[in-house]
């Protein structure tokens, strides 16, 4: 299994939890609340092969005012092969704007609700920097294989991209754990550019970015480690 593997399980199993409290996408045209991604931190332990068992975990661990926090365990029998956690923002679809958290949405999740930290309060970072005149290391235009219903990228493509824009030895020899920061949704037929650079900390970052008019526009941050 890969990391795109894992975050698309995971994104099911979200999507499953919320569904079960009256919050999935069903049930958006009754609630008008379209939860948002925002980030991921997804730890890989080990790689199952094709049909194996596994069994996912999931809980929200804080929802307070515009955030919420989403936790995730991955057992194959009683073997723990990874884990994660999320960041989610709630979306009115009428006005198309961040909503808070209210009583109601709280109420609706309370049964599911788990303290548990898996990464010892630690956030998801929200932004990075790529060095001046680092250039360019792969490059490609949105197509429609990457829309998903809300007509922009699918937030599991990012990695995609992102992959492609790693040094071969790293994509040999991939690192266990992967974080993501979403910082523009990015529509059909953008131009987008990923630059590869090394953290202070020896992270592996691609940054993805479009241009237009000379304006730079900052996708995403993702780094693996």
């Amino acid at each position: 299994m890969s990391h795109q593997g894992l975050l698309r399980i995971l994104q099911e199993a979200a999507s499953v939890a919320s569904d079960e409290v009256g919050y999935g996408l069903k049930d958006i045209p009754a609630t008008g609340v379209h939860w948002i991604l925002t980030g991921w931190r997804v730890e890989l332990k080990s790689r199952p092969c094709w049909r194996t068992a596994l069994r996912v975990e999931t809980w929200p661990r804080t929802m307070d005012g515009f955030l919420s926090d989403r936790d995730f365990l991955v057992w194959c029998g009683d073997e723990e092969i990874a884990r994660g956690t999320s960041r989610w923002v709630p979306m009115d679809i009428h006005t198309g704007r961040l909503a808070r958290v209210n009583e109601e949405i709280r109420t609706a999740y309370q049964e599911q609700m788990d303290t548990l930290d898996l990464f010892g309060s630690r956030p998801i970072p929200s932004s990075g920097k790529t060095p001046p005149d680092t250039p360019a290391a792969f490059e490609t235009v949105v197509g429609r294989r990457d829309i998903d219903t809300n007509f922009h990228v699918n937030n599991l493509h990012y990695l995609d991209y992102a992959v492609e824009a790693l040094p071969e030895e790293v994509y040999r020899n991939l690192p266990s754990t992967v974080e993501i920061a979403f910082r523009r949704q990015i529509l059909l037929g953008t131009p987008i550019r990923c630059f590869y650079a090394r953290t202070a900390e020896g992270k592996h970052q691609v940054e993805i970015q479009s241009e237009s008019g000379g304006k730079v526009t900052h996708h995403a941050y993702i780094w693996l480690y």
